[in-house]
């Protein structure tokens, strides 16, 4: 996210005292730096820009009336809002009821699902003998209520005192929010999290052993090693071993981060391994553009078939040079299902006893990749290769009329199609009316680089139904 739209709602002014929540007082304080005595009631829209925020975004700060006659105006700004600043007055317990009975509600009758920050002015009016807890105590009931209530800041215009922290946490709630990851009713994480940090966790186990080890943990955390462990070991026992940390430790260490405040390290880890703000992969995290020109394929590049192969070795546990089904399924953990399973392609190269060998591995990626690269690409992010852009595990060749002119192919992998009577001996059948689909398709024909006849040379209807094919599609 470049930008951040901050609006600031909250009581008028009172008509007896003259006194309002303090909203354009901490949009002028912030902006001073200190306090000004007479300003406007609504003061314009300001523009701070990304080199002079924490979060290197640009941040504009609008500020809102309550009055009846610019409701409308005010119900515009609610839509066009990132985040929402719900500001009352420490010292008028009213402002504060406002917040739930009235403020809350009023925003969720608009339809709107943003993160909101609670805003206590005034705390230079505030008695002294208030305890220090006392802020938890009002808060947390409309936290439980209101699960867009991101978190609340108590601060004082007037001194200045906590004012740019305001607009901290607004912008954190946008950038780092708490609802996707946390349930904070029930103080868990929730399932959602969970699971991208159990995938994360799965590719960042480079041995494969169940365990992050020193190396794996200090490449992936860069944080003081001891200490990460020593912090997991407190709150979780099975956490860590000897062997290093443990899934249930890694899911532990990011409780702790979301517990103490620390969202900003969490969501940097999952953004780094492609999940937006829905905790689901980002499109163009899964699907890169890459240009593919007419006439050319598409094809594993020398880094993609060392990924493929490397990944094959990793899982092959028992070291027998192919991948069983608990294999396979322990490889693929990491993506939605394995690739081929529900397809026409599911042919393989195997050993005896089923499992498929690296010769057939590497062949079903190359097929698949020949045939729809975009899915390879998006089992490469799902797998966890090992550079930030997929595409370099793939290239795109030259166009085949170029190929043909020169007589000279640059092309690793070739689409055949196989035509022949039903028993001739095809892999696969697949009925005369695909063959007719195909032979009459010119953009599929243009795409092939080789066409293969077979027939039973015991059965003469056989070779006839071949010629019978070339006649009717002219062929050669």
């Amino acid at each position: 996210m470049r930008e951040i739209r901050i609006l600031l709602l909250g009581d008028g002014i009172d008509l007896l005292t003259a006194d309002g929540v303090g909203k354009s007082s901490l949009i002028t304080s912030l902006i001073k730096e200190s306090f000004v005595e007479q300003i406007q009631h609504v003061v314009p829209e300001v523009t701070i820009p990304p080199e002079w925020t924490r979060e290197n975004v640009t941040t504009r700060i609008v500020d809102s009336s309550a009055r009846p006659e610019n409701r409308d105006q005010l119900d515009t700004e609610i839509k066009k809002a990132d985040v929402i600043c719900i500001v009352y007055a420490v010292n008028r317990k009213e402002t504060k009821d406002g917040v739930s009975s009235f403020w809350l509600p009023y925003i969720r009758n608009l339809g709107r699902n943003v993160p909101v920050v609670l805003v206590g002015n005034k705390i230079d009016l505030r008695g002294k003998d208030v305890a220090n807890d006392a802020l938890d105590e009002q808060v947390k009931p409309i936290m439980n209520e209101f699960k867009e209530v991101e978190t609340c800041v108590e601060c004082s215009a007037k001194q200045p005192l906590n004012v740019s922290e305001v607009f901290y946490f607004a912008q954190k709630a946008v950038l780092h929010p708490t609802a996707p990851l946390y349930d904070s009713r029930e103080y868990v994480l929730k399932p959602a999290c969970i699971d991208a940090l159990r995938r994360i966790f799965k590719l960042c186990d480079i041995d494969k052993n169940g365990y992050m080890d020193d190396n794996e943990i200090d490449t992936f955390q860069k944080h003081e090693l001891e200490s990460v462990k020593t912090v997991v070991r407190q709150n979780e026992p099975e956490g860590v071993t000897d062997l290093g940390l443990s899934e249930i430790g890694f899911i532990c260490l990011h409780t702790l981060f979301i517990q103490r405040g620390r969202l900003e390290t969490t969501w940097t880890v999952l953004r780094i391994f492609g999940y937006g703000d829905d905790l689901t992969l980002k499109e163009e995290f899964l699907f890169p553009p890459l240009e593919v020109p007419p006439e050319s394929s598409v094809e594993l590049s020398s880094a993609g078939y060392q990924f493929f192969t490397d990944l094959f070795q990793i899982f092959d546990k028992d070291n027998d040079g192919a991948l069983n089904q608990q294999e396979l399924e322990d490889l693929f953990s990491t993506s939605p299902a394995i690739p081929w399973e529900d397809t026409a392609h599911k042919q393989c190269i195997t050993n005896e006893e089923g499992a498929i060998t690296l010769q057939g591995f590497l062949a079903q990626w190359s097929m698949i990749t020949l045939l729809n690269y975009k899915v390879t690409l998006s089992y490469l992010a799902y797998l966890g290769f090992f550079d930030s852009d997929t595409t370099k595990a793939l290239k795109v060749t030259k166009p085949r009329k170029q190929d043909r002119k020169r007589g000279k192919i640059q092309r690793d992998v070739f689409l055949s199609y196989v035509f022949g009577a039903a028993g001739s001996g095809k892999m696969q059948e697949f009925g005369p009316n695909l063959e007719a689909e195909i032979l009459q398709n010119k953009k599929k024909l243009d795409a092939c680089d080789l066409i293969c006849m077979v027939y039973d040379s015991g059965d003469a209807n056989s070779f006839a139904y071949l010629a019978a094919l070339r006649v009717r599609n002219e062929l050669m």
